[in-house]
């Protein structure tokens, strides 16, 4: 079965486009995976604890209304700012930090491209790929929203409809909340699924075939559906390998963090012994700090999110073949024989230094790179210098 066959082949295509190790290239994988999140980040949270008895009401008073919230503040507070502007100083930052969001989701859209294009060719050249595919990420992007709404409208509408009629508890409430509970579980399964399927296959699709999100999901469902058992093996093993990771990936940030942290709190704590103006450079060493432990979490995820991306690129091409992204790719790990030139955009040119890994532009048998070095170029040096020269051009070089 292609699901399990490519547990091991993602190992060896992700071993093949990541290693021998380029700190520019990590650093801007790393980067691109800050903004399309991953298979290792979040998680369930950890439950509350609660006692037996009921709390205790603070105040006597029932707040019902914005006049009623108005009067328990000018009650409660006498010599701060009047009540509407720490309003409206509430709302502006509710609106700035729902529009950042909005920010960040959209250029994680475009990311995702990016993302897939660096895994595809030989080199991770971020403005490029996202000026290239800038149309397929906003589209993308309409579409997560979308399917957000399409999850929370039918969620949140029965808990504004309980609210605002319901008067007391009782054993039919509790019955439309069991349901409730059931639906919420469907619905959160269902947009998991659909939210995975988009990113990990549909946006191959996209990126190969040159289509929008809804041609790609009608490309991609034939294939869907002829090969159920594969895709729903696939589902099954990501969750588990996502839950085992996920805590041998905690495990081992917790560990890079503390080794990370050492020499920024030795220096720290120097500063605070100084007093004075080296607090400040304390503080500022802090922060230094906490952005490296912060990078070096980010850089920790680079194998793990391609490993998983590549066991999806893996299983599309094997289910069919017509929609393979990485065929080079997929033979090299097969056969053990070195990477190919890649199919990518722009895998003839444009290097930003990290074409380290297409061994063919280093090959003393290459026809066409003007490298030669044998005696046989050194013989036709003159008479093919100018077609060199002009292939060196074109090239980049």
């Amino acid at each position: 079965m292609h699901a399990i066959d490519n547990l091991g082949d993602a190992i060896d295509v992700t071993r093949d486009r990541l290693t021998p190790i380029n700190a520019g290239t990590w650093l801007k994988l790393a980067l691109v995976l800050f903004f399309i999140g991953g298979a290792t980040f979040g998680g369930p949270g950890a439950p509350s604890t609660g006692t037996d008895t009921a709390p205790e009401e603070a105040t006597g008073t029932d707040i019902d209304s914005l006049a009623d919230l108005k009067a328990e503040y000018e009650s409660q507070v006498t010599d701060g700012p009047p009540f509407e502007t720490v309003l409206y100083a509430v709302a502006a930052l509710v609106v700035a930090l729902f529009l950042l969001w909005l920010l960040y989701v959209l250029v994680g859209s475009i990311m995702e491209f990016v993302f897939i294009e660096s895994l595809r060719t030989d080199a991770v050249q971020v403005r490029q790929y996202a000026r290239n595919h800038l149309g397929d990420g906003l589209r993308l992007f309409g579409f997560r929203l979308a399917l957000l709404l399409a999850v929370l409208v039918p969620l949140l509408v029965p808990i504004w409809f309980v609210v605002a009629s319901a008067t007391e508890f009782s054993a039919g409430l509790a019955a439309l909340g069991a349901l409730y509970v059931f639906g919420a579980i469907v619905l959160g399964l269902a947009y998991a699924l659909v939210s995975r399927f988009t990113t990990i296959f549909v946006t191959q699709i996209m990126v190969l075939e040159d289509r929008g999100v809804l041609a790609g999901w009608s490309r991609f469902l034939p294939t869907l559906r002829s090969n159920l058992a594969e895709y729903a093996v696939y589902v099954i093993l990501v969750w588990i390998l996502q839950l085992v990771v996920s805590f041998g990936y905690g495990i081992l940030a917790a560990i890079v963090a503390v080794v990370v942290a050492i020499p920024f709190v030795v220096v720290g704590a120097i500063f605070v012994v100084v007093g004075g103006p080296a607090i400040y450079l304390a503080v500022l060493v802090g922060i230094v700090g906490l952005l490296c432990i912060f990078l070096a979490a980010l850089v920790l995820r680079v194998p793990i999110d391609s490993y998983f991306r590549y066991y999806g690129f893996l299983l599309l091409g094997d289910t069919n073949p017509d929609l393979d992204l990485i065929p080079e790719r997929r033979s090299a790990a097969r056969t053990g024989g070195p990477v190919g030139p890649s199919s990518g955009p722009d895998s003839n040119g444009g290097s930003d230094g990290d074409d380290w890994n297409d061994s063919s532009s280093w090959d003393d048998d290459a026809d066409d790179d003007g490298w030669r070095f044998d005696s046989e170029s050194e013989g036709d040096e003159d008479r093919g210098g100018d077609q060199d020269r002009d292939q060196n051009r074109d090239r980049g070089w």
